[in-house]
């Protein structure tokens, strides 16, 4: 009985003063992230489907897509029937449009201009864009670029989205872009098993801590998801045209 009695106090002094919604969207990040990191990897696709044709092709789709399955499609599941709210609660509306708006008409002139920098790194160019395409028809340049716009709105979903407006009453809004920022940057790590280029990785902390601001200012992921897919396309397609 005071075994019984023990545990009971413990866990009223772990669960005092929390937040449902905190603590079940951190418990599903960090499964959701796992299952990613094992999962969606290249070297997942190419053990399990090993006689895929064209595997090289086939999977960076495959890798591209699974954020929107992970993290967008069973995000709005788990927000939905686990802690039931809406997606619009976590940043799938439109409430701020004026700054959302003001934002991305800024972001068509700036972002070209950092799409353009990473011409100057050649990691970035020798991996980027991750298919070549020259060696694609036209239907798989598209069915790229679509698997590509995918992958950012699972990735805004998850970090601006569930992340974001999850944890932002119990941390306070820094804390939390900090927070976000942190997983966010070590997902662009080798760590992971997705090893990107340094200079990305450098970046992915700036552009964390933007893209968490804008969530905050914008009270929506569109914001940051624009901007994200603006950087994303224009550096493939800047090396591919450039280079």
């Amino acid at each position: 009985m005071d075994i019984k009695n023990s545990l009971k106090n413990e866990k009223d002094l772990l669960t005092k003063d929390t937040n449902k919604t905190f603590n079940l969207s951190v418990i599903f990040a960090t499964i959701i992230l796992f299952i990613y990191c094992y999962f969606g990897s290249f070297s997942f696709f190419e053990k399990t489907f090993t006689n895929c044709p064209n595997s090289d092709y086939y999977k960076i789709i495959y890798h591209n897509f699974m954020p929107f399955v992970l993290f967008f499609l069973l995000g709005l599941l788990y927000t939905k029937f686990v802690i039931k709210k809406s997606p619009k609660d976590f940043g799938l509306n439109l409430r701020n449009k004026k700054f959302t708006f003001t934002i991305l008409i800024i972001a068509c002139g700036v972002i070209p201009l950092i799409a353009l920098s990473t011409l100057l790194d050649n990691q970035m160019i020798s991996t980027y864009p991750l298919v070549k395409f020259d060696a694609c028809s036209w239907w798989q340049i598209l069915l790229y670029f679509l698997s590509y716009l995918t992958y950012y709105i699972g990735w805004e979903y998850l970090f601006r989205g569930i992340l974001f407006f999850g944890t932002k009453e119990k941390l306070g809004a820094l804390s939390t872009i900090l927070l976000t920022t942190l997983i966010s940057a070590l997902i662009h790590t080798s760590i992971a098993g997705f090893g990107k280029p340094m200079i990305e990785t450098l970046s992915a902390i700036p552009a964390g801590l933007i893209f968490g601001y804008f969530a905050y200012k914008s009270d929506n992921i569109f914001t940051s998801l624009g901007c994200h897919v603006l950087v994303g396309f224009l550096t493939d397609l800047f090396i591919f045209l450039i280079i």
